[in-house]
């Protein structure tokens, strides 16, 4: 597997300030029954494709040492790390920050800046 710091959830609300310690399960999460995630490179790639009628997205910047669950990168996805077993979820315990960015509606995810600089 290889070695992160940090994994990346985007969500395309807002989270709740301050974060409470669990944030409620995405609709998507919660029908596959595990955590989507993204490494730092895979995060504007995974936005392009699934987040694309979107301008502005926040994304939670989590620490993978405070994750819980089994870490699984499918052979398909190989930058979509999934948390399966997660008993605590997402929430303030490992959520480092909650970054926002935006777009115009012509231009890629990829060009944006600060996904272009997120820490693997």
């Amino acid at each position: 597997m290889p070695n992160h710091t940090y994994y990346y959830k985007i969500l395309e609300t807002a989270p709740p300030t301050p974060l409470p310690e669990t944030l409620p399960t995405t609709a998507l999460d919660a029908k596959d029954g595990f955590i989507h995630l993204s490494t730092a490179q895979q995060t504007p790639v995974t936005a392009n494709l699934f987040f694309k009628d979107f301008t502005k997205l926040w994304i939670l910047k989590l620490r993978v040492k405070d994750l819980d669950g089994e870490v699984k990168f499918p052979e398909e996805l190989p930058g979509c790390p999934h948390v399966h077993d997660s008993k605590l979820g997402l929430g303030k315990r490992n959520v480092e920050t909650v970054i926002v960015v935006e777009r115009d509606e012509k231009a890629d995810w990829g060009s944006v800046e600060e996904l272009k600089h997120l820490e693997d």
